[in-house]
């Protein structure tokens, strides 16, 4: 199987309006209980026909995605024959991905609605199982590939003008050769698929539908129950004992399953050491950058410079202590509003609203791209019983990109929105451009769109602060974002990082030792201002990108190319907006460090990580400089 399907496929597995929704929530939280999905009026939820009209389509096209499986068996042994039997055979996998890709969409978010549906659990269980069974009848097409010679594949280039399109595929293939294994060896990891994405699947269940959430008091005393959506709501709160019992309650179940979670994490650890050692890879870091064509020192270089530059983020703790005026900071301050009084909320429309004048400077194409998500109905807004928590934006070749949110009017919420249309925007051009094959955009490049929308977002509301408490509102709100999505993502990274090395020595993990490794570099990374709750050494246990392998690290490069890409459109203006067009029209059709390169970005060097530490650096210097007038 080729390698760019075990890319889209592990992407898709790993990778989930107003008035009359808003009253129903807000009387839901008064009454300290989400709304179910029924309660939610239909024109605040996505629209999922454009996959299929109904349940009943979407079997038919199973069916028909099972029939041409069986269609790959008179390609097998046939590849290196003819030019026109390759051809055919790689157009046989681009139509039989894209239809499936359709078909997990659907169940996927179907599922991702209400988690507790059992009938939309088992479609998304059969699609997964028909990923496999795809995964096994194209076993041969790699081997096949790679075992023609280079001067008849040449041959077979030069001859045939369609196969032409393949080109870079063919050649990216060739770079992997030593890794991709024998036919019936590759049958065999395919047969392993079902098994091997165990791990998060229980995660998932496990964190989404099994745990009891206990109940927390609010700030006006009304005991509420709990969940993530509300936990990320409530980390915002004025109030200091709303924070601290919010962050205890999150931890409750977590706590009751750590021998579990750590058995999780540890047999996807040992997954990803698996498939490394089988495809003749070192370690498994070397394994999942290698796929997308990111150099090993690139990882490496992010966490040895961040770590070189913690000095900001131990200034950012240093002045929440100050500000907060507390005797000890704890992590449960971290995302505490230092200037509550600006403190705004948005209805969805305001957001809508807000981020449409904020992204004027990327140009009418992206306006009116945007302006599709908002009008026809790609995203679905609000929490209820059962929704997936936390947001995504779902690329589907053919069809427009989906939205998943749980909006609760926080500006939060807001810069949520912008980036996650950002993704959009990206799928959407990538995929009107490219063809199928080239269409999926690695994670290295995945999260430039959707940080430059923030910085974007950013500015816009800088520039229009009226007075110093605005200002240091917005101030706060930028330093956070550094903090949490590049300083906080490289410290995953480095977590992740550290208990694949310590498996990959045989050195076994339990969770004392998570807690230890976790609380210590929380410890490094926000430095002596900070106290770290013994509930914060056990956060590693609630994190899903963990399962996602290595993948958490793209969020820090890919912010620290944004702020470049951001700086760009504002200064140059239309010469920046087109180089970026076309960096989110490239898709995977080269290696990602160059199609990053069109967007005036070099992430094999250390600049960019550099200058988005000097950014909170700079952040931090006028915060202090206004709140040292007041």
């Amino acid at each position: 199987m080729n390698f760019s399907v075990i890319r889209r496929i592990t992407a898709v597995s790993a990778v989930v309006w107003m008035f009359a929704t808003l009253v129903t929530v807000v009387h839901a939280q008064e009454a300290g209980a989400l709304p179910t999905r029924d309660q939610i009026d239909v024109q605040y939820t996505w629209d999922l026909t454009a996959l299929f009209e109904s349940d009943q389509q979407w079997e038919e096209a199973f069916t028909k995605a099972e029939g041409l499986l069986d269609a790959f068996r008179k390609y097998e042994g046939q590849l290196g024959k003819s030019g026109a039997n390759l051809l055919a055979c790689l157009k046989l996998s681009d139509e039989t991905g894209m239809l499936m890709d359709r078909l997990y969409s659907y169940a996927s978010k179907k599922n991702d609605q209400d988690l507790g549906n059992t009938a939309y659990q088992a479609m998304t269980q059969r699609i997964q199982g028909l990923y496999t069974r795809m995964s096994n009848a194209t076993a041969f097409i790699e081997p096949e590939i790679l075992s023609i010679s280079d001067k008849k594949l040449n041959k077979f280039l030069q001859k045939d003008q369609d196969l032409q399109l393949y080109d870079y595929y063919l050649e990216d293939l060739r770079r992997v050769k030593a890794h991709i294994l024998p036919r019936e060896q590759e049958e065999l990891l395919a047969l392993a698929g079902d098994v091997t994405g165990g791990p998060y699947d229980a995660f998932s269940m496990l964190t989404n539908t099994d745990f009891k959430w206990g109940t927390f008091r609010d700030e006006d005393g009304r005991e509420t129950e709990m969940s993530r959506g509300r936990y990320y709501q409530y980390m915002y709160s004025p109030d200091r004992r709303v924070r601290r019992d919010v962050y205890k309650a999150l931890y409750v179940p977590y706590e009751g399953y750590l021998n579990t979670l750590t058995s999780m994490l540890t047999t996807q650890i040992k997954r990803d050491i698996f498939y490394a050692r089988a495809r003749k890879y070192e370690t498994s870091l070397e394994l999942a950058l290698d796929g997308p064509n990111i150099p090993v020192a690139v990882y490496h270089n992010l966490v040895n410079t961040v770590n070189g530059n913690l000095e900001p983020l131990h200034r950012w703790a240093a002045v929440k202590e100050r500000v907060l005026g507390v005797d000890e900071l704890h992590p449960y301050d971290t995302y505490a509003p230092l200037f509550p009084d600006v403190e705004q909320t948005y209805t969805y429309a305001e957001a809508q609203a807000l981020i449409k004048e904020a992204l004027m400077p990327m140009g009418a194409k992206v306006g009116e791209i945007i302006e599709r998500a908002f009008s026809e109905r790609w995203i679905d807004i609000y929490e209820n019983v059962g929704k997936r928590g936390g947001a995504y934006s779902s690329g589907i070749y053919g069809v427009h990109p989906y939205i998943l949110m749980n909006f609760n009017g926080t500006l939060s919420d807001v810069f949520t929105l912008a980036h996650e249309l950002g993704h959009t925007v990206h799928s959407y051009l990538s995929n009107e451009t490219q063809p199928y094959v080239y269409a999926d955009y690695p994670n290295f490049n995945a999260e430039v769109a959707s940080t430059a929308n923030e910085a974007l977002l950013r500015d816009y509301l800088l520039s229009r602060a009226a007075t110093d408490d605005e200002k240091l509102a917005l101030l706060q709100e930028y330093a956070q974002s550094i903090g949490s999505t590049f300083y906080r993502q490289t410290r995953f990274a480095e977590f992740e990082l550290a208990v694949h090395e310590k498996v990959e020595q045989d050195v076994p993990l339990t969770y004392e030792e998570l807690n230890s490794i976790f609380g210590e570099m929380y410890q490094k990374y926000w430095g002596p201002d900070m106290v770290v709750d013994e509930e914060e050494n056990l956060s590693w246990s609630r994190i899903p990108h963990f399962y996602y392998t290595y993948y958490v690290y793209s969020y820090a490069t890919s912010f620290a190319a944004s702020q470049m890409v951001a700086q760009r459109i504002m200064e140059e203006g239309q010469p920046a907006v087109d180089d970026f067009i076309k960096f989110l029209s490239s898709g995977g059709s080269a290696p990602p460090i160059e199609v990053l390169k069109i967007a005036g970005v070099d992430m094999s060097t250390a600049a960019p990580i550099e200058a988005t530490t000097a950014k909170m650096a700079e952040l931090i210097d006028q915060m202090e400089e206004i709140l040292a007038r007041k």
